[in-house]
């Protein structure tokens, strides 16, 4: 997964991103809150750590400008040093995903952090998946549309597992490549744009056949489902 780290004690969180690269996750660090809400309008992340002692924007600050945003779905986790019962109540009840209490250990953090995940219905990449027409089998590294096999690449096809996993949610190009290509500092976002054409194509996803792939600006793409009514309109 992709988690943003927003911590501002650098010893606290070298250890949570050690933890957490440990596991195979990927962790983007931000020591303030006002430097990640600037992130966050531009990139796309799968779970939020949110400390509330923050230089100039405390955590709980974070969380409600991140919960007026109309489309934010990602889950957040408060980890912070105030252990009152008050405190975790007030964070949970303004939209909180979880509330962790330091010290904390790193088999409870990531147990944490697949329980919310879990819960906000994002499911794991490497399950087996049909939408609509199509049905994606990460074992055997086949997908079907209306049970014929497409031809990808290998890259296309962790491209189309990422985007039919998320659909709905939009995926920055930051987020496709480092997921899709590791960290290969040498490639650069136009090989995402050239990737998501060719997939588009090879799959159809197109609005008369019920699919939308759009590219955000200056952000990443999106794939959504398009509902019967507005199939019909595209296809007129």
């Amino acid at each position: 997964m992709r988690i943003a780290l927003v911590e501002d004690d650098s010893a606290m969180a070298e250890l949570l991103s050690l933890w957490l690269e440990e596991a195979g996750h990927e962790c983007l660090g931000y020591q303030e809150g006002q430097d990640f809400l600037r992130r966050a309008r531009h990139e796309s992340f799968d779970v939020v750590l949110l400390d509330w002692f923050l230089p100039n924007l405390s955590g709980e600050e974070v969380l409600a400008r991140l919960k007026r945003q109309p489309d934010w779905d990602t889950p957040i986790i408060f980890v912070t040093a105030r252990d009152s019962q008050e405190d975790m109540v007030r964070m949970l009840n303004q939209g909180a995903d979880d509330y962790l209490v330091k010290p904390i250990h790193q088999p409870v953090l990531l147990a944490r952090i697949n329980a919310v995940t879990r819960r906000s219905n994002k499911s794991s990449q490497q399950d087996a998946l049909t939408l609509n027409e199509f049905t994606i089998d990460p074992d055997s590294r086949v997908i079907t549309r209306y049970g014929e096999p497409v031809k990808l690449t290998e890259k296309e096809f962790k491209l189309v597992i990422l985007l039919f996993h998320n659909v709905g949610r939009m995926l920055s190009r930051d987020h496709i490549l480092s997921s899709v290509w590791g960290y290969d500092a040498s490639l650069n976002t136009r090989t995402v744009d050239t990737h998501i054409s060719r997939i588009r194509k090879k799959l159809e996803l197109f609005p008369e056949q019920g699919w939308r792939l759009s590219s955000i600006y200056h952000q990443g793409y999106r794939l959504e489902q398009i509902p019967p009514e507005e199939q019909h309109s595209a296809s007129g």
